[in-house]
């Protein structure tokens, strides 16, 4: 078996099992449906790519040798997370109508939905240092010295980045399947306040371990 196939191997092992980034996509897709939520898993692809290029140029290693600045980042995701759980707390109730007016409601509000989402995906990808010692410590095993360092690993990132992006958003349109079942405002306000725990719970995880790596 070939280097190449064994990181793919590897890659889907890693991606398939649910992470944040697919409990995000989840939520997301429960508020507003799997068409907004690809802009979402293209930021998480994104945020990927940038945190594999770190890896794979070193700068990882200097990442993953500081506690401190390591733990900051931890920090400064989980405050990030806590945020995003009282935003949808807070959010208003939507009503999950007949399809048209799903559809019309949807096409007036995607440019700012569209660049929320992408900017949420590379912020939670780069909140979360975790893939960077995965890069750091996994992807350079699949790197054949015999050929050209720089585009095994264009190639790496590119083709995990891609998996990342097909995940999230296949987790993405089972997850509105569960959407349909709710209906009206009330409907809304469940998914909402739902969601907004999932985060709170997500954001105190991630600070309480953050915490401890300062004791």
């Amino acid at each position: 078996m070939s280097l190449f196939s064994l990181f793919l191997l590897t890659s889907l092992a890693n991606i398939l099992s649910p992470g944040m980034g697919v409990i995000f996509a989840i939520v997301l897709s429960l508020q507003q449906g799997w068409h907004k939520t690809v802009f979402f898993s293209l930021g998480q692809a994104v945020g990927i790519s940038i945190l594999f290029t770190a890896a794979m140029s070193g700068m990882g290693v200097i990442l993953a040798s500081s506690p401190t600045l390591f733990g900051i980042i931890k920090i400064a995701g989980a405050f990030f997370i806590l945020y995003l759980g009282w935003r949808s707390w807070h959010k208003p109730a939507m009503h999950f109508g007949s399809e048209r007016d799903s559809s019309a409601q949807s096409s007036a509000a995607i440019p700012k939905d569209a660049f929320s989402n992408f900017y949420k995906g590379v912020a939670i990808s780069l909140c979360n240092p975790q893939p960077i010692i995965f890069g750091i410590s996994v992807l350079p095993q699949f790197v054949d010295p015999q050929q050209s360092y720089l585009a095994q690993s264009v190639l790496m990132i590119s083709v995990y980045a891609l998996l990342v992006f097909i995940n999230l958003v296949l987790y993405a349109m089972l997850a509105e399947k569960a959407r349909r079942f709710f209906t009206g405002p009330r409907g809304s306000q469940i998914i909402n306040r739902a969601s907004a725990c999932v985060f709170f719970a997500i954001g105190a995880l991630v600070l309480v371990f953050a915490v401890k790596d300062f004791l």
